[in-house]
């Protein structure tokens, strides 16, 4: 398994989108990042099998919820805000990269031209739409490991021992959730340092 997916990844990805009558404060441009947090977190299947404060499944939640408090907080003081469509909302962004890669490997070569290839354009599998988390996370959940029809076409795409690398887009509009992901398919993840780079950001986004 090339990225060990954790039930709960979009547990509350809940956009929040209030208008605030507080004075005026500076605007974050659309597409731009607001960080709310990075961190290393243990992709070791004991470790998340007990969520240990050091485990992908402990620290994505935790994430996830400084992700919603900073939103609120986004949404609340640039709410008033003019911005490039009237629509705008505030979108959760994650990532998750390997901490350390081995371009010494048999796929080396592959995964070089495919990662140099990914940079320029990720493979992207846009604005999936779900009527709950659950079968939001079941989507993720198999793309991750390489299951249904999204899942396999990127393990055709980013083969062999090629890792990908992770960015989600989500938000929630009346009651159903938009995903996209795109990813950036590298050099093998080094499985004895076992870890990778969790970035968790606001962004203001014109949805489609």
């Amino acid at each position: 398994m090339r990225y060990f997916f954790l039930a709960g990844i979009f547990l509350s990805l809940i956009v929040f989108t209030s208008v605030s009558s507080a004075a005026p404060s500076p605007c974050t441009p659309v597409n731009t990042d607001i960080p709310v947090r990075s961190t290393l977190a243990s992709a070791g299947f004991f470790a998340n099998l007990r969520r240990a404060d050091n485990s992908i499944s402990f620290l994505m939640d935790r994430l996830i919820s400084e992700s919603e408090v900073r939103a609120r907080e986004v949404a609340s003081s640039e709410g008033s805000c003019s911005r490039s469509c009237p629509n705008a909302l505030t979108a959760v962004v994650f990532t998750s990269t390997p901490n350390q890669t081995l371009p010494d490997h048999e796929d080396a070569a592959m995964c070089s031209r495919l990662f140099q290839s990914t940079q320029q354009t990720p493979i992207e599998y846009r604005n999936r739409t779900f009527d709950s988390q659950e079968d939001a996370e079941e989507w993720y959940n198999d793309l991750t490991q390489g299951d249904g029809s999204d899942g396999e076409d990127l393990y055709a795409r980013c083969p062999g021992a090629c890792s990908p690398a992770y960015s989600s887009v989500t938000y929630q509009i009346n009651g159903t959730f938009h995903v996209s992901t795109s990813v950036v398919c590298g050099h093998a993840r080094d499985k004895d340092d076992n870890q990778y780079r969790l970035t968790a950001s606001v962004r203001w986004i014109c949805p489609a």
